[in-house]
């Protein structure tokens, strides 16, 4: 039997998922720590995201740092749903 699935596309499909992809990018964290937990550095992620795309030969040297010195890279993201559920109430008034 054949599945058929639809989606139409429209401003408000349009406007959410950026909305939604905002909301990502706001709420994630990139942390540069060693195996022991000390944290070396904590950056927003659109920041993690632009060093790299401004000066290339940092990320080969970000690269060869986390292979040498077994450095992790993690990326953290706090939802902050409570927060989000506040503002939809309010905007819908």
């Amino acid at each position: 039997m054949e599945t058929k699935k639809a989606f139409t596309l429209n401003s408000d499909n349009i406007s959410n998922t950026f909305q939604k992809t905002i909301d990502w990018i706001q709420e994630t964290k990139v942390s540069i720590t060693s195996k022991t937990g000390k944290v070396y550095i904590k950056l927003p992620f659109i920041i993690a995201f632009v060093i790299p795309l401004l000066v290339p030969f940092a990320l080969i040297v970000g690269i060869i740092f986390a292979l040498a010195f077994s450095i992790n890279i993690t990326f953290e993201r706090h939802d902050n749903k409570e927060n989000r559920i506040q503002q939809d109430e309010i905007n819908s008034y």
